[in-house]
């Protein structure tokens, strides 16, 4: 009886962890869409200071050295462009994909940074769509199993060796 109970409380939490993905996927792309803005006007704005003095954008941040600021701050816009680059490449397909496949993408290379933000800002919420039931489903199946397996490993060894001894 105990058993049943804790694995039901297993799913239950399986359940309610799982049921927070896709929220937490839609606020991670939210998150991605305005860092991928603010990066856009920061990059627009140093091109366009680049152009009025007539040097495009490797000239530019070429130019930008003398100082420990200067240095500093070429080393910013070097990261600023080039994580720039890299979310309008990644942003596409978070846009067109599900609940499902925006999960998938979040777990194969997420932002570090706009994971982070993402934690920071995410407030729960109850289930509201068909793919969060299906989360919710399969989080607390996988959660049952896991706590199952959890109580049973503790007891293994003792029926292992219950085992070994009927058969000598």
């Amino acid at each position: 009886m105990i058993l049943r109970a804790l694995t039901l409380a297993g799913g239950i939490v399986g359940a309610g962890i799982a049921v927070q993905g896709p929220g937490f996927t839609r606020a991670y792309v939210f998150e991605l869409e305005a860092t991928e803005r603010t990066l856009s006007q920061v990059v627009a704005d140093f091109d366009r200071a680049a152009d009025i003095v007539g040097l495009d954008r490797k000239a530019a941040l070429a130019r930008l050295r003398g100082s420990a600021l200067l240095e500093r701050r070429r080393i910013d816009l070097m990261r600023n462009i080039e994580r720039y680059a890299t979310l309008e490449a990644e942003l596409p397909p978070f846009r067109a994909a599900g609940p499902f496949l925006r999960s998938y993408y979040l777990l194969q290379a997420p932002d570090a940074d706009a994971l982070r933000e993402t934690a920071r800002t995410f407030s729960p919420s109850a289930p509201r769509s068909r793919a969060e039931f299906i989360f919710a489903v399969l989080g607390f199946i996988g959660g049952a199993v896991l706590s199952r397996f959890l109580l049973w490993l503790p007891t293994w060894p003792a029926r292992f060796r219950r085992r070994r001894a009927l058969r000598s």
